[in-house]
Formats: structure tokens, sequence, C-alpha cells
């Protein structure tokens, strides 16, 4: 059903990095079977994968020898490349990696691992107490995290969606709040929509406190990682030797965060801040930098966290067979997901259609045009709500309008999912539907509410990454608004100049990696079963069970309400 790697290169870069390695570790036996070592190392690096199971034979690569691994590995120990520390490949047992990437891990662990101690003694006089009810309705395994916060440095909150996450977060913060009032406490995420999420959801979680309580939790503030850190041109301009001044902080989506983040982040806290873990270990791993969430979850990781950790099973939030499907994903396999998903009758919540990759399914065609034309209506509706002078700005705050509310809620409310930007069912041929074959030349001719994605952080304006926004407006009047975190916590409008911003995409569609840490009431998930070579021929992505399993775990996880998927008809095969 797949289609093999054609070339001994599965990239350039495979190939340049082979000359490299020739290069400046000129092996003492060569042996071209080293070829096939570099396409599978990089083939894994670009789903994440750092180690990888040479007892596992490659699925879809096709290699130039075919004795994997005997014949791989003997190659591999008669090059040398294997040993010292300078050596470029790590052999572990049975497991390969690059030598850098391995090396920032254990760097990273290691960091870690200084931190995982009892806290010190910040106890003070407090006015805040936790009520007995507050705790009332929290599972064990909640309380058992919430108590953890008098005690550990670092803590380990693991769980899949709905299973109160967030709640068990905002006790924890109680707690802290508790020992110390006067801590000074920060939340973070990976993208700028995963922290506005946690912020929004905590601020739905306190709206019966007491006013003096309420106030402390409110104001605590929610940025990205990159905006903590002050993420610059020439790396994070907070480090080692400019320390954030904070107490204690929590990371949310802990699945996204990347090696160099997490580490700058570890390098620029205090040692005594207390150190909030938390995310989804089924979730997608960061792409060509490793997952250290995934890694501390490891049975063999875990044992040095055994009093700290702590994963949340009871799940809160009946999804229906939304649920159904991801709990056989999660349990049994993918195997086990396709045939339910082929077995089962569409349900209120969940349904499969077929179709022909020669063409855009007829549910998407009929969800982006209906999509698009109230998206066009809605932002219509705000232009009469922006002060005339607002449009002579390059960047200003605008009224948080009714109307304004409205849009950005319905632009939330679809999530068209694609495994990859190029082939028949990619990002860009859906954009390409949308906005012509010239779409990414021609931006300055998309229209007046269509979605955009910044693709940079860009600080001074606010924007992060993965910034959702829309166009308003036309020829003189044509601006960017995008809902932002102002200085002082606020969730603010701005209408900000093309020129301003850096790099952005078109967002009618989006790959399931960019899609996590969000959630839409309907989700579109389209999963060809062929072609998973992009249309440039520059990148061949093949799905090992396990990177097949994350993908469509983080795609059916973003839908709150309604979950499509469609694929391919046998034809295509």
């Amino acid at each position: 059903m797949r289609e093999p790697l054609k070339n001994n290169f599965s990239t350039d870069l495979n190939k340049s990095l082979l000359a490299t390695l020739i290069r400046y570790f000129p092996p003492i036996e060569f042996n071209e079977a080293l070829i096939d070592v570099v396409n599978v190392l990089m083939d894994g690096l670009s789903r994440g994968d750092v180690y990888i199971d040479m007892k596992k034979i490659p699925e879809n690569l096709e290699l130039k020898y075919k004795d994997w691994p005997s014949y791989h590995m003997k190659a591999l120990l008669e090059s040398g490349w294997t040993k010292g520390d300078n050596s470029p490949i790590v052999l572990n047992g049975d497991l390969i990696s690059w030598r850098r990437t391995h090396d920032e891990i254990v760097e990273t662990i290691q960091k870690i691992l200084l931190r995982n101690r009892p806290i010190n003694n910040l106890s003070k006089e407090s006015s805040v107490r936790i009520d007995a009810k507050n705790l009332a309705h929290l599972n064990i395994q909640q309380k058992e995290a919430v108590n953890l916060v008098k005690t550990e440095q670092i803590i380990l909150l693991s769980g899949g969606p709905g299973t109160g996450k967030t709640s068990t977060i905002l006790q924890m913060l109680l707690q802290a709040l508790t020992r110390n009032p006067t801590l000074n406490i920060a939340m973070a995420a990976p993208t700028g929509k995963a922290a506005k999420k946690l912020k929004d959801t905590i601020q739905a979680g306190i709206a019966e406190f007491e006013n003096s309580i309420k106030d402390k939790l409110s104001n605590i503030p929610s940025k990205t990682l990159h905006k903590w850190l002050e993420a610059g041109p020439n790396g994070f301009r907070r480090n080692s030797q400019r320390l954030l001044n904070l107490d204690l902080i929590v990371i949310d989506e802990m699945s996204m965060v990347d090696l160099s983040t997490i580490n700058g982040l570890l390098d620029a806290l205090t040692k005594s801040c207390q150190i909030i873990l938390v995310g989804d270990p089924d979730q997608l791993l960061p792409i060509e930098s490793g997952g250290i969430w995934q890694i501390l979850q490891e049975k063999e990781m875990k044992i040095n966290f055994q009093s700290n950790s702590v994963k949340l099973t009871q799940s809160y939030r009946n999804k229906g067979d939304i649920a159904l499907l991801r709990n056989t994903l999660k349990d049994e396999g993918v195997n086990a997901f396709w045939h339910l998903l082929s077995m089962k009758e569409d349900s209120s919540n969940t349904s499969q259609y077929l179709s022909s990759l020669k063409s855009i399914p007829d549910p998407v065609v009929k969800t982006l045009f209906n999509y698009r034309k109230k998206l066009k209506k809605l932002t219509e509706n705000c232009i009469n709500y922006i002060p005339n002078e607002a449009w002579q700005s390059s960047m200003i705050e605008v009224p948080q309008s009714v109307e304004v509310l409205k849009l950005f809620n319905f632009i939330d409310n679809v999530l068209i999912l694609c495994p990859q930007r190029y082939g028949p069912w990619g990002v860009k041929k859906i954009h390409e539907f949308l906005l012509g074959k010239r779409f990414e030349k021609e931006t300055q001719k998309w229209e007046e509410g269509t979605p955009i994605m910044a693709k940079s952080n860009q600080p001074e304006i606010g924007l992060a990454n993965g910034d959702v926004g829309i166009i308003i407006g036309n020829g003189e009047k044509r601006r960017f608004l995008f809902n932002v975190f102002s200085e002082e916590q606020r969730v603010v409008t701005r209408l900000i100049n093309p020129s301003r911003l850096n790099m952005y995409d078109a967002a009618y569609a989006m790959t399931i990696h960019k899609a996590q840490g969000s959630e839409a009431d309907q989700v579109l998930l389209l999963w060809p079963s062929t072609s998973k070579v992009s249309e440039e021929n520059t990148l061949i992505k093949f799905y090992s069970d396990d990177y097949e399993k994350r993908m469509l775990y983080t795609a059916i996880t973003r839908a709150k309400k309604q979950l499509l998927v469609i694929t391919n008809k046998e034809e295509d095969f």
C-alpha cells in the first residue's frame, strides 16, 4: 500500500551528511551498507525518533542491502563510527542514534535529575487555605499530584485528554499559594494557542473562588516558552547569566517541547524553582529533535521519578465513539483502530468517508465553502466596530466587540487536518483548491476572511509561531487581525499591517503537527494510504507503526464533538 524508497538516499541532505561523515570521521572500513544506516537514522529523526531499534526492520524504506540488521551492524562496527566518546553514532545494545542528539538528551535528563529532590521549606504564614470542598471533586490520583506540591521540586503529571490535567494544575497552584502566598508563579506552553487555552481554563475554574485567591490565580501570567526565554535570532536572552525570577513554573503540552527549548529553560531557572511538567505521552514527538517528555515516561526512566510522577487515567470527558476509537488506538494499536473504524456504523459524533485521491473529497469541499462564506461575513461585520483611526497604525489594539469574539470563536470551530503538507490530500493541495495554484506567491490576492497562521516567533508584536488570525479589510485597509496576550496578560485583539509579519501561511487546513495544542468542535481528518512522497521529491516520510499511532491519536483527540475520517478508495492502491 505504501511506496518504497527508490533511491539510495531519501534526500540530498542525507547524501551530504554521509559525505561530511566520511570527510571528518574517515571510516576504518567503508561499506555501502552505511548508506542504509544514515537513511534509517535520518528517517527516524524526521519523525522525532532519536533511537532506532536495529532489531526492527525499517518499514517502507528500500535498503541497498537486505540483510538488516546483521550486515548493517557489522558494517557499522567495522567503520569505527560507534567507537569513542566523539563518535558520530552511538550504539547502546540494539539501539543506534546520532551522537549529537543522544548527548543533548543525556544532558537534559541530567539537568532534570539534579532538580529531582525535596523542595526547600518555603512555608510562611498564609491567609490562603485550601477548602476541603475544592478537593472533594478530585480523584485519588489528582489529590496525590496536589500533595506533591508540598514536597517535590519537580513533578511529572501525565494523562490523556479529558483526564482532568488542567483542574489538577489549578489545585496544585492553590496548594503552592497556601504554602507561600508571595510565590512568583508562571505558566508556559510551546504555542500561543496552548498558552491561551491554559490561561482560559484556569480563569474558568476560579469563577467561584474567594476574591483574594481569585486575584492571585487570575494574575498568573501564561506565555509561550519562547516568550519566557525571550527568544531572538541569536538564541535565548534568558539564560544562566540572566535568570528568570520565578519560584514555580507549570509547563503544559510537554509532548510538544523540543530539546533545545527545555534545555534553555532549565538553564534560565533558579536552582530553587519548582517545576511542574504536564503532558500527554501518547501524542506526536517534536520533529527532528526528539521528545524528552516521552523519554521521561519510559519504564526505565520512571524509576527515577517514582515518588513525584502521577499519571491520570480516569476520563471525565465523554466523547462517545471518539473516545472509543481513541482508547482502541491507544490500547490495541493501529490495525485495531482501522478495523473498528471500518466495521462500525456512522454515529452522532464519528463517521468515515471513502474518496478518490484524484480530487478533494466532497465533505471537505462542502465544509470549506461553508466555512469560508461564514468567515467572510463575520469578518465584514467586524469592520464597523474598528475605529477609523486604527487603520492608520501599523499595529494597534482594537475593541473586543461581540462581533470580534464571534469571529475568533468560529475560527476555532473547524479543523481540517492532513498528515503532511504535500501530497494529493496535503495542506498545499487544499489551499491550491481554494486560493489558486500560485497562492504561495500571490498572498496579496488572498481575500478578506482568509484565516492565516504566523510561521515565526515575533514577540515585538505579540505573535508566536502557529498563532492563527484572519485577513480583514481590502486595498489600503487590508490588515491582519490576531488575538494575542498583552504585557498585562490580557487577551487583546490587534490589528496588524501585513508588512509587520515576517512569515505566514493560509490556515484553512493544517498539518497534524501544527494542530497540537488546539481543539475544535468539528475535525475532518484526511488520511491518504498512498503517495507519501512530496511533489517536489525533496522529502519522503514513512510511517512506522508507532509514528502512525501517535499521528492518528493526536489528530482524533483534537475533536471535541464531531470527527470525520476520510480515507481513499481501493482503486487508488
